[in-house]
């Protein structure tokens, strides 16, 4: 994946090491768009319990759903910020490690090898939960080229989302203010 000058990831093929097998094409949800599903039903629901809530979006679900697949032995992919605060799709296989999936990120997440591990689970037949973006959903599904029973995919409504590159000069200005405070109040002292 390369960056455009909007910070955007879109897919590059090295036409040095491309053997044209054609499964990036057969397996693009971009290329390949399918016939929208009509639902079957809708259903809202709240995670009964106010902490979680408050720390997550759309009413705590993605955390009941998420405990109900770790209970099984499952693992639970989902986004989360790296140590940049750049947005990855990562997994957990515990409780504890779901506190840093829950809350909306606002950016595309960089899914790196994520499809593979996905596959790699559901073929040694642990039970997956995949949270991401209708596209991202799409994507894995395609990749995968089959359902799976034991994979559970929950994506969201999505409106798009902003330039990586707006968020990345968010983050270089907060820092920058954050640090001239620090400064003023130390010189203040």
């Amino acid at each position: 994946m390369e960056e455009d000058k909007e910070g955007f990831l879109y897919p590059y093929v090295d036409a040095f090491l491309c053997v044209d097998c054609g499964l990036c094409e057969k397996v693009c949800p971009v290329i390949n768009q399918s016939t929208p599903n009509e639902s079957i039903a809708v259903y809202t629901a709240v995670n009964p319990n106010e902490e979680i809530r408050r720390q997550s979006s759309s009413g705590g679900i993605f955390t009941l759903l998420s405990e109900t697949v770790i209970a099984e032995s499952g693992v639970v992919f989902g986004a989360r910020f790296d140590e940049h605060w750049d947005v990855i799709h990562d997994y957990t296989e515990t409780y504890e490690g779901l506190a840093v999936f829950r809350g909306s990120k606002y950016v595309q997440s960089r899914i790196g090898d994520v499809y593979s591990q996905v596959k790699q689970f559901v073929k040694a037949g642990r039970k997956v939960m995949f949270t991401g973006t209708p596209c991202q959903v799409k994507g894995l599904k395609q990749y995968l080229c089959r359902e799976y029973d034991n994979l559970l995919t929950v994506d969201f409504v999505c409106h798009g989302v902003p330039s990586p590159k707006v968020w990345r000069t968010y983050l270089n200005e907060e820092i920058t203010r954050q640090c001239e405070e620090k400064k003023n109040s130390f010189i203040s002292l």
